[in-house]
């Protein structure tokens, strides 16, 4: 789960559905309301003035939170157990391929003699009868054996979704590269190829206790988002410093603008299409403000500065844990500086509110 947040802040820059990055306040109809209109707006910096003179902390630690775990159920542990079944096969390359066997292959199709779009892949791996490729292709690998070429003829229905080969048939040259079955249900041998031997009840605890633990941390994860609302909410802006409201003017107006580039639009026509107005960038840039303020004020009570090592090892991990191996990487995949600051700060924040809240277990 952590990853996917990662993902989510340091990716998706301004969401058009009005969600923001960095904790940002989420709409009023789940609870929660934007920044305060008519806190003033200022010329005096956060380096003169200090932060405690823009943002008033509530009492940050010790935040009350209920996590509730609802309790893996027996369908919930068969899915999981069939997805190993499927991923963990075992090989039959001496029997005919019939339904529901997996077949791994290479293959390239032609139309009239040539290649088209998505006709060809390596090692890829069907599963026959489920419907992944048309019931004519399928049919005609039944029968064969692993190692063998057969040339498979598919004619496209006329109300084919793609129109460049909707009506045309279509000749695939496949090789089978692996033939492989899934089992129906865990069995000991089964057991003994892939997990060491364990017995079928102790595979079945480990699963379950797998899918608990999986589901627990999700729900931390959730929990801290909740916790940092909490504070956030409660939190007071005194006045924002306009420098720092001016840059995220410039981040969202910047941000707006690669989309319209994306899609062919004026900056202006694209504002127009998605409601966006000079208002809405002034309020979100605040949001933004106040989500800056209020984790700086939390790193700086709590001794961490910008650029020190706590701060600059949280920046590394969420970098690589969001799939950039380097800032530059991150940076040519189009995210900014100031979305890996934010994201440095939020995160160095509501995992301190987090580790210091008061969390009750209550069952589901």
């Amino acid at each position: 789960m952590k990853k996917k947040l990662l993902a989510g802040f340091l990716a998706a820059a301004l969401a058009l559905t009005g969600c923001t990055i960095g904790g940002a306040p989420r709409d009023t109809e789940s609870g929660t309301e934007s920044v305060a209109e008519g806190t003033p707006v200022t010329e005096d910096t956060i380096e003169s003035a200090g932060i405690s003179a823009f943002i008033r902390l509530p009492e940050y630690k010790g935040v009350e939170l209920a996590r509730k775990t609802e309790p893996i159920t027996d369908e919930e542990l068969n899915e999981a157990v069939q997805k190993d079944l499927n991923t963990y096969r075992i090989d039959v390359p001496t029997l005919e391929i019939q339904d529901l066997f997996w077949v791994e292959m290479d293959y390239v199709g032609t139309i009239d003699g040539e290649e088209f779009a998505g006709s060809a892949a390596n090692n890829y791996a069907l599963k026959i009868g489920t419907g992944m490729f048309p019931t004519e292709f399928e049919a005609q690998l039944l029968g064969h054996y692993e190692g063998d070429h057969v040339s498979v003829t598919v004619t496209f229905p006329e109300d084919y979704t793609n129109k460049d080969i909707a009506g045309k048939t279509a000749v695939y040259e496949v090789d089978i590269l692996k033939v492989s079955v899934a089992l129906g249900e865990p069995t000991q041998d089964w057991l003994n190829i892939y997990f060491g031997g364990i017995s079928v009840d102790e595979y079945m605890s480990r699963k379950r206790a797998e899918l608990q633990e999986s589901r627990s941390s999700d729900s931390d994860s959730n929990l801290m988002t909740d916790a940092w609302y909490k504070v956030y909410d409660a939190a007071e802006v005194i006045k924002y410093p306009k420098d720092l409201v001016d840059t995220w003017i410039r981040y969202s107006e910047d941000t707006y603008k690669r989309y319209a580039d994306t899609y062919g639009m004026t900056y202006e026509k694209f504002l127009e299409e998605y409601g966006v107005t000079e208002a809405s960038i002034e309020q979100n840039a605040k949001d933004y403000a106040k989500t800056w303020m209020v984790a700086t004020a939390i790193m700086l009570n709590e001794g961490i500065e910008p650029g020190s090592e706590t701060y600059n090892t949280k920046r590394s991990e969420l970098l690589r844990d969001s799939g950039y191996p380097s800032e530059d990487a991150a940076t040519a995949a189009g995210i900014s500086e100031e979305n890996i600051d934010m994201t440095t700060r939020y995160y160095l924040a509501s995992e301190i509110i987090f580790r210091n809240a008061v969390v009750t277990d209550q069952a589901e």
